[in-house]
């Protein structure tokens, strides 16, 4: 036999255990399997998001389980991040704006609460519907596949997640407050009503 002849068996045979490999091995490959964030929000939007309780930055404990039946924005932020002192301002009125019908719970990822203190102070929070919260083992940030900040769910009164905003967002503007009034009242604040 000559050495083509011996080379292409070889070949045959070393691409036909790909194939036998890939076939049995496609399933397992990170392309076709979803990433963990998305099942988090798959089971977000069918169960509800993860209840959770944290300290408040005054050191009383709060309970996410406990806002069942309001519209709840859960942002994650910290005082060092740029986007989220851009954001911040957006948040509050945006609770001043829809009074006892949202309510923000704003979760510190800071390392250390002496630097979250100087940052709600220039906001002028916690206040009435705006909950500030410290997630200083980062368990509850994890439990939500938070990989940036800052990051939002709107939990809807059923406590499902209706949607996830990834960065910055104008929380006050009328397409905003609109989107969140839709909300509140039960109905897809995908559709124009």
């Amino acid at each position: 036999m000559n050495a083509y002849v011996k080379g292409g068996i070889v070949a045959v045979l070393i691409a036909i255990g790909i194939v036998w490999w890939y076939q049995a091995n496609v399933n397992k490959l990170p392309v076709n399997q979803s990433p963990a964030e998305f099942k988090i929000i798959d089971q977000m939007e069918s169960v509800g998001v993860p209840d959770f309780t944290l300290e408040r930055i005054d050191g009383s404990p709060f309970k996410l389980a406990d806002l069942k039946g309001k519209v709840v924005v859960v942002n994650f932020w910290a005082s060092w991040c740029n986007p989220c002192v851009e954001e911040f301002p957006s948040m509050v009125k945006l609770v001043d704006r829809m009074k006892d019908d949202v309510v923000v719970v704003a979760i510190s990822t800071d390392d250390k609460k002496e630097d979250i203190l100087p940052f709600l102070k220039a906001f002028g929070v916690p206040r009435p519907g705006f909950e500030v919260v410290w997630d200083k083992d980062k368990k509850v940030m994890e439990q939500y596949g938070i990989k940036k900040i800052p990051e939002s769910f709107i939990v809807g009164r059923d406590f499902k997640l209706v949607r996830k905003v990834l960065g910055v967002e104008d929380w006050a503007g009328e397409g905003a407050i609109g989107f969140f009034q839709a909300v509140k009242d039960g109905k897809d604040p995908s559709r124009p009503h």
